[in-house]
């Protein structure tokens, strides 16, 4: 006997994927629409499956679909007849996923396959669970959903691709290794400060330059300052300190320390209640293009972290906030967000965060680490995700 596991489509995805991954049926139905089908819904559905291993794709016979039309639920039932009647599909098993579509698809899936004894499933929003409304023996019974998306399949769940996916693993590798240099450069950082500013100014023009021969006469003000060259290799003789940097370092000196700094605190997480982190995402969606300096997941929900280091002086009303609704308008999706950003300007002189600022960042979901609460943005993230530290 088949098992078939009935979705409806709608611009939310994950929740079909994860019963779909749950139940394992030997076959999908899908009922969608025209506007599903043009927007790609149903391929990114089966496309992230196929990236778990699960053989849905079309060429076989296990993956099948109905376009009916949204606001008739006679429609839905006799596009519904037809598809039954076309392969004797009446012995089959049904599991039914009433999380997405429409309310008139819902109504007509709940009355067509009730008469099949099916199994309805929904899975309530921001909960790994679903709940049984029928049949009445199960209804009591709120089942959990283990599976859970990392970064780069979450995306692909919403046709959205990853265009350095590649050099994700790269990136984190670096980080890592530069894990005490970050950590050191953001407890020492009002003291090393006007040399990071220097080297900013100097290099920033140079972040695309595969490497760079930098030199300079700057004297260390300070005993932090003169570390800082030592532990970046930029070394002193004749008179100058110098050093050939790569590209990664470049980007590192002009503000990619601080994006490491919030990936490597992130990752003592992952296993724990963070289950993915990725540093450095470039996305496209269509002719959307963006780029994120941290994205992590924790129960199938996507947060983003926007790094903005030193004074910002060419953004003092942190219009960078505006980056961080872009995911959610250009990409389709919802995302809650963190802004961690050593600029004064997001300040009031008595150091509390300035009321325009606090108030985008509140219409983003936005929590935003001051400069003050940088040092203690582990302990932060942990706070507001309710993560619970060992």
């Amino acid at each position: 006997m088949r098992h078939i596991c009935v979705s409806l489509v709608s611009d939310q995805t994950i929740p079909n994927i994860l019963g779909i991954y749950h139940f394992k049926p030997d076959e999908l139905l899908f009922i969608t629409t025209d506007v599903m089908e043009k927007r790609g819904k149903r391929d990114h559905i089966v496309n992230t499956l196929k990236r778990y291993g699960s053989a849905y794709d079309y060429s076989g016979s296990r993956s099948h679909h109905i376009i009916v039309k949204e606001d008739s639920v006679l429609d839905c039932k006799r596009n519904l007849d037809q598809w039954i009647d076309s392969d004797d599909r009446e012995t089959s098993t049904f599991t039914v996923n009433l999380t997405c579509g429409t309310k008139i698809m819902l109504i007509a899936a709940y009355e067509y396959f009730k008469e099949y004894a099916a199994r309805m499933i929904y899975i309530p929003i921001g909960k790994n669970e679903f709940i049984t409304p029928f049949p009445k023996s199960e209804a009591l019974k709120n089942t959990a959903l283990d599976f859970r998306l990392n970064v780069q399949d979450y995306l692909a769940a919403y046709g959205i691709k990853i265009e350095n996916e590649h050099k994700l693993s790269a990136n984190c590798d670096e980080a890592q290794k530069r894990l005490e240099l970050s950590k050191w450069i953001v407890k020492n950082y009002n003291e090393i400060k006007p040399l990071m500013n220097r080297l900013s100014e100097k290099l920033r023009k140079h972040r695309n330059d595969k490497e760079f021969p930098y030199e300079t006469s700057y004297a260390p003000k300070c005993g932090q300052e003169k570390e800082l060259f030592n532990k970046v290799g930029i070394k002193y003789e004749n008179n100058k300190y110098s050093k050939n940097l790569s590209k990664s370092e470049i980007i590192y000196l002009t503000g990619g320390w601080l994006e490491e700094y919030c990936y490597n605190e992130l990752i003592q997480f992952v296993g724990k209640d963070i289950d993915d982190v990725v540093l450095g995402v470039s996305c496209k969606k269509d002719d959307s293009k963006n780029e994120f300096d941290v994205m992590f997941t924790k129960d199938n929900a996507l947060y983003t972290v926007e790094c903005k280091s030193l004074d910002q002086d060419d953004d003092k009303k942190a219009d960078a906030l505006y980056k961080i609704a872009a995911l959610q308008k250009n990409f389709g999706i919802k995302v809650e967000s963190f802004f961690v950003s050593t600029s004064p300007h997001i300040l009031y002189e008595d150091g509390s965060l300035k009321q325009h600022i606090a108030a985008r960042a509140e219409q983003f979901s936005t929590k935003v680490i001051t400069p003050s609460e940088v040092i203690n943005f582990a302990d932060l993230v942990a706070k507001k995700l309710k993560i619970i530290e060992e």
